[in-house]
């Protein structure tokens, strides 16, 4: 059966669609990637972080405070592959919706205008938003999709504890990041087929898991990952969060998950090839992560998690963490509302999708203001952002976008422009 196919049977995770050039046609928004990178010592591990980060600077499946749902991608081009599909795991914000309804779709500002179903998660806030009615401006990028913050779970080496635990995460209701040994026998167990069907993201973890690689140990995984799962994964973790890695992303993927502990704000200088994640210490306390989410969504800023496994395996795995104590925080994390629980690709697309619109360039001509942007390599397609302005109607390819009852424009990256008319 198709990737294509299988992702259309979700029960959690409806199909999303995107804006072409040239018409409106339903594409893949999402594609979902799994979590966190190992550790070979101490390095990135514990701690609390909370500062913003100052490194060089720089995308689907997530969920928020609620149930999980997703979408479903077509694409191609990506590192070592020709195309791909892949699926979502964008959720709602406590009532789990995921793009699919009026709300979250664009809701239709009349005209006949059809909805866009984009994928990204229904943020909180009411649903009854006027379309702005003043001069056309202020055309603004909303931060997290709308969310005061986001976090993405990640978890590394496909260990046997996460094996052993997924239905257990399955429940959870929101999207991970599996983070791919390939080499390791455990790669091979019939449960990741399952993770990426239930619309989790796989992504590269090398095939050796070495602290030093040419690329072709990156590359040869991302062989396995297309030949075996028929996808093409756009995010990496580095194993050991080795340095080596930071260039060998930079030419394979959007984004390379290090272990340096840090949270990531909109359009800030944080490097995407070296992207900070929390560690959790061995043993770590439901307390300890809440805080970590907490400093994050207080400051309006991303937190990322690397796991590796939970406490009772027979994996070894690197600083395990008690298995109720993670299911107890994500489930205060999906209380909190307004959190977006989205993977390492999703939540890492809208963050430089961000960052390419809000430095793109501006061109005016008879009343007409028209942003254009480039975006950054190795992106995945059928990706959003979600615009405010003060007034004026959005057009891409020469149709008007509806607006949003919830309070924004739903704006298609593909296409590297969008246009404001009076």
């Amino acid at each position: 059966m198709s990737k294509l196919s299988r992702l259309r049977l979700l029960g959690n995770f409806p199909a999303s669609s995107s804006l072409a050039l040239g018409s409106l046609v339903l594409l893949g928004a999402l594609h979902v990637s799994g979590c966190g990178d190992d550790g070979d010592g101490g390095a990135g591990s514990g701690g609390s972080g909370g500062g913003s980060t100052t490194e060089a600077s720089s995308t689907t499946g997530s969920a928020t405070s609620g149930p999980a749902s997703g979408s479903t991608s077509t694409s191609t081009g990506g590192p070592d592959a020709s195309s791909s599909a892949s699926g979502g795991g964008d959720g709602g914000s406590g009532d789990g919706g995921g793009g699919g309804d009026v709300a979250t779709g664009g809701g239709g500002s009349g005209g006949g205008v059809p909805p866009v179903d984009s994928g990204l998660p229904t943020p909180p806030g009411a649903a009854n938003v006027a379309k702005p009615s003043g001069a056309a401006g202020g055309f603004k990028v909303i931060d997290w999709a709308g969310f005061s913050g986001a976090v993405t779970y990640t978890f590394d080496d496909v260990n046997s504890s996460q094996i052993q635990n997924y239905e257990t995460l399955k429940g959870l209701g929101v999207p991970f990041t599996f983070y791919v040994w390939t080499g390791r026998a455990e790669a091979n167990d019939p449960v990741w087929q399952r993770a990426l069907d239930d619309g989790h993201e796989l992504a590269n973890h090398t095939m050796s898991h070495m602290s030093g690689d040419s690329g072709s140990d990156t590359d040869a995984a991302t062989r396995w990952l297309r030949e075996k799962f028929d996808l093409t994964p756009w995010t990496m973790a580095a194993p050991n969060g080795a340095s080596v890695y930071t260039g060998i992303a930079r030419t394979r993927f959007m984004i390379n998950r290090g272990v340096s502990n840090n949270l990531i704000s909109p359009n800030d200088s944080t490097d995407p090839f070296t992207l900070p994640t929390f560690i959790p210490p061995t043993g770590a306390s439901t307390a300890v992560m809440d805080e970590q989410v907490t400093s994050a969504r207080t400051a309006k800023k991303w937190r990322t998690f690397c796991i590796h496994g939970f406490t009772g395996g027979s994996d070894s795995a690197y600083q395990p963490i008690p298995l109720q104590a993670f299911v107890d925080h994500v489930k205060h994390v999906k209380d909190f509302g307004d959190v977006w629980i989205g993977t390492m690709e999703n939540v890492g697309a809208y963050w430089r999708g961000q960052k390419a619109v809000t430095s793109g360039t501006t061109m005016m001509s008879g009343g007409e203001t028209t942003y254009n942007w480039q975006l950054p390599d190795h992106f995945p397609p059928g990706k959003y952002v979600r615009v405010t302005v003060t007034g004026g109607t959005l057009k891409q390819n020469g149709v008007p976008l509806p607006w949003n009852p919830r309070g924004y424009y739903e704006v298609a990256l593909d296409p590297k422009s969008v246009t404001l008319s009076p």
